[in-house]
C-alpha cells in the first residue's frame, strides 16, 4: 500500500512540476550537506544520497569535490533495485535515474555522482529525495522523507584578478550540529598578500555571488575580517586548501585578534571553535537596520623618509562600500616643517610619504552617511635616510703647485627634504673645515704650504645623525724641495731614480726612472720618457710619477725603502687597482700609506733641507747639478 501511495504521488508530482510531500510523512529539517538512507523492511541498508550545495575543495590533495549542487549515491548495485534522485529546480522537477551495475567484481557497492548543472547567482531553495526502483520503473522504496535544501550560487570568471570561482551555500558549521552560511572563493596566485584590497575582494563576491538575507553586522562583518586574513596569511600551497571560506557562525572578534601574527598561529583564520560551543560578540547596538560602518587602519608599519609606505587598511558597511578618508598627525619626535602626502586619501589602500624622519598616526575614518563616522588608527614610523655625497672637485690625482688655491666641490641628495645639513672638510694636512650646506653642496677653498699627496675627505650630515664622505686625492708639489737620487733591489726588482724641479718657476720636474720588474710575460724594463711630478716631503718622503713609451710607473720613497709600481697606458693614466706590478700589492697611493719595502741593496738619498720662502739650493742651481749627479748613478738627460 505504501509503495502504491509514493509511486501515485511521484506521477502526479512529475505531471504538475512540484513536489508533495506524501501521505504519512512529516518534513524533516536537515543541514545543508544532507543526507538520506533507504531501507528495506527488514531494515537492512539499500542506498544513501547526500547533497552537496556548494564549492567544495578536499584540503588534504587539493582536488575538487563533487561540484556545486550535486549528489553522490551509494548503492548496493547488482540488487535488481536502480538508484533515482529527484529534486525541485526553480518550478521544475528533475529526476535522475542511475544504474545497478557494479563496477568492482565481488565489491557490492557503488558510488554514483550526480550534478545537477545548476548554478544560481542567488541561492535558491530546494527539495529532494532518493528512491529505487525496479527494471520497470516501478517504485520500491524511498527515503525517510523529502529533504528541504538550498542550491548553493555559483559564479566563474577567469578574468578575475582576485578569485576564478564563488559560491555561497549553507552548510554544517564544525561538528557543532547547527548549520551556517559560506562564502568560498578559489583565489588566483595574485591575490595572496592583498590584504589593503579586502574592499575590493569583498565587494566582487558580493556581486558575483550575494549573501542571502538574514545575515546580520555582526556575521557581515566576520566574514571581512576571515578574508582579509587569508588575504594577508595564506601562502599558495602551504596553508589551507584551493579554498577560502568565510564562514557567517564565526564570531565577530577584534581586528587586533584578527591580523596579529601571535593570534594568527592559533585560529589560522578560523577562530570561534571551543569545543561544540560558539563563542559569539554580540553587535554593540543589537542588530540595527542601518549599522554603523567598520573600519581598520591595518597593522603599525614602518619606511624611510621620503619613500612611499604602504598602508593596507579596510572599510565595510552593510549598505556597501563607505566614503572613507585618511589623515595624519605627527609625533613629539617629529621636526618642525615636516609634511607628509597620501597618494589617494579616499583609497582605504594608499601609500603614505614624509619629508623627515619620525613617528606618525594615520587614522582611517569611514562615513556610511547615516551614522556617526568611525576611525581607527596606526602608528607609521619612518625611519631617517643618511645623505648620499660625490665628490666632483678636484679631480682624484690631480696636480696643484704649492700654495696655489684648490677648490673642493661636492654634491648631495637626500630624500628628507625637511632636513637640514652640515659639511666637514678634512684637508690631509691638519686643517678641518666646517659649514653649512648651500643647496645640496658642500664647497670649499685650500691652500696647501707643504708637498704631498693629500687625501681630502669630505662628509655631509643631516640634523638627525645620518651622514656619508666621499674623497679624492690631490697631488702637491713644491719646485723649491730638493732632490731624489737612488738605486738599488727590491723584491727582485730593481730601480734607478733620479730627479728634481730645475728651478723654483718650474712645473714639471726634470731627471730620469729606470724600473726592472718581473712579470707573468718575464722581466720588463720601463725607461721614462717624461716625469709628470715629483713630490718631496718636509718629513723625507718622495714620490715621482711618469711614463715610458708603453707603460706608467710610480716610484714611492723613503730612507732606505723603495716601491715601484708598473702598468700599461691602455689602462689609463693613473694606476689601475691591479697594476701590472706593484712592489707593496694593496697599500694605497697617498704617500702617507705607500708603504714601501727595505732595499736589499743600493741607496737612496732625498734631500729635502729647504727653507720655505727661499729660492732653490744653490749647488743645483739650473740642471747642471743634477746632470752630474745622473751621470754619477749611471744616467743621461740626453741633451
Amino acid at each position: 500500500m505504501r509503495r502504491r501511495i509514493l509511486r501515485t504521488l511521484v506521477t502526479l508530482c512529475a505531471a504538475s512540476g512540484l513536489l508533495a510531500l506524501p501521505a504519512g510523512l512529516a518534513p524533516t529539517a536537515h543541514a545543508a550537506t544532507s543526507s538520506d538512507v533507504v531501507r528495506n523492511e527488514d531494515g537492512q541498508f539499500l542506498a544513501k544520497a547526500e547533497f552537496n550545495s556548494g564549492l567544495h575543495y578536499y584540503h588534504h590533495n587539493g582536488k575538487p569535490g563533487p561540484g556545486v549542487n550535486s549528489f553522490q549515491v551509494l548503492d548496493r548495485c547488482g540488487d535488481g533495485l536502480i538508484p533515482r534522485v529527484t529534486w525541485t529546480e526553480d518550478t521544475r522537477t528533475r529526476i535522475a535515474t542511475l544504474t545497478d551495475e557494479c563496477l568492482l567484481p565481488g565489491f557490492p557497492y557503488r558510488t554514483h555522482t550526480v550534478k545537477t548543472g545548476y548554478a544560481p547567482e542567488i541561492m535558491e531553495e530546494t527539495t529532494w529525495y532518493v528512491s529505487l526502483v525496479d527494471a520497470n520503473g516501478e517504485l520500491q522504496y524511498t527515503g525517510d522523507a523529502y529533504l528541504d535544501d538550498w542550491m548553493g550560487s555559483y559564479s566563474h570568471d577567469t578574468g578575475s584578478e582576485f578569485f576564478v570561482h564563488s559560491s555561497v551555500y549553507r552548510d554544517e558549521f564544525g561538528t557543532t550540529g547547527q548549520d551556517t552560511v559560506i562564502a568560498s572563493i578559489v583565489p588566483t596566485t595574485d591575490a595572496y598578500g592583498r590584504v589593503g584590497s579586502v574592499n575590493e575582494v569583498w565587494d566582487e563576491l558580493l556581486e558575483r555571488t550575494p549573501l542571502p538575507p538574514g545575515i546580520t553586522a555582526d556575521q557581515n562583518e566576520s566574514m571581512l575580517k576571515q578574508l582579509a586574513c587569508h588575504l594577508l596569511y595564506a601562502i599558495p600551497g602551504q596553508t589551507g586548501g584551493p579554498t577560502w571560506d568565510l564562514e557567517a557562525e564565526h564570531p565577530n572578534i577584534p581586528w587586533e585578534e584578527v591580523l596579529d601574527p601571535s593570534k594568527v598561529l592559533d585560529h589560522e583564520c578560523n577562530w570561534g571553535f571551543d569545543g561544540d560551543r560558539l563563542p559569539t560578540i554580540p553587535p554593540v547596538n543589537g542588530d540595527p537596520d542601518d549599522a554603523s560602518p567598520m573600519v581598520h587602519a591595518g597593522p603599525d608599519t614602518t619606511g624611510d623618509e621620503g619613500s612611499q609606505v604602504r598602508l593596507d587598511g579596510a572599510a565595510s558597511d552593510d549598505g556597501g562600500r563607505p566614503e572613507t578618508e585618511w589623515s595624519y598627525t605627527a609625533g613629539e619626535d617629529v621636526d618642525a616643517g615636516t609634511t607628509c602626502t597620501f597618494t589617494d586619501k579616499s583609497s582605504v589602500d594608499t601609500g603614505f610619504t614624509c619629508t623627515d624622519d619620525g613617528t606618525f598616526t594615520v587614522t582611517l575614518t569611514a562615513d556610511d552617511g547615516v551614522n556617526r563616522p568611525v576611525s581607527d588608527s596606526a602608528r607609521v614610523t619612518v625611519n631617517n635616510v643618511a645623505p648620499a655625497i660625490s665628490v666632483t672637485g678636484p679631480e682624484d690625482w690631480s696636480v696643484h703647485r704649492v700654495r696655489s688655491e684648490l677648490s673642493v666641490r661636492a654634491t648631495f641628495t637626500d630624500p628628507g627634504s625637511n632636513d637640514t645639513h652640515t659639511c666637514e672638510v678634512t684637508w690631509d694636512d691638519g686643517q678641518v673645515s666646517t659649514f653649512d650646506a648651500t643647496d645640496g653642496t658642500c664647497d670649499a677653498g685650500h691652500r696647501f704650504d707643504r708637498a704631498g699627496m693629500n687625501t681630502i675627505k669630505v662628509e655631509a650630515a643631516d640634523d638627525d645623525g645620518g651622514s656619508d664622505n666621499g674623497q679624492t686625492m690631490a697631488v702637491v708639489y713644491d719646485p723649491r724641495a730638493g732632490l731624489l737620487t737612488g738605486l738599488g733591489t727590491v723584491d727582485g726588482s730593481a730601480f734607478t731614480v733620479a730627479g728634481k724641479y730645475p728651478s723654483a718657476g718650474s712645473t714639471v720636474p726634470a731627471g730620469a726612472v729606470v724600473l726592472s720588474v718581473p712579470t707573468e710575460d718575464g722581466r720588463l724594463k720601463v725607461v721614462s720618457t717624461k716625469l709628470e711630478w715629483l713630490v718631496i716631503t718636509p718629513d723625507g718622503k718622495a714620490a715621482v710619477k711618469g711614463e715610458s713609451a708603453h707603460h706608467g710607473f710610480l716610484g714611492y720613497a723613503e730612507a732606505g725603502r723603495f716601491r715601484g709600481v708598473v702598468w700599461p697606458l691602455s689602462a689609463g693614466d693613473v694606476p689601475p687597482e691591479q697594476p701590472l706590478y706593484d712592489t707593496s700589492p694593496g697599500a694605497g697611493w697617498d704617500i702617507d700609506q705607500a708603504e714601501p719595502k727595505r732595499v736589499t741593496a743600493g741607496a737612496m738619498i732625498i734631500d729635502s733641507g729647504w727653507i720655505p720662502g727661499l729660492p732653490g739650493l744653490p749647488q743645483l742651481r739650473g740642471t747642471e747639478g743634477l746632470d752630474d749627479t745622473l751621470r754619477g748613478i749611471g744616467l743621461d738627460l740626453g741633451r
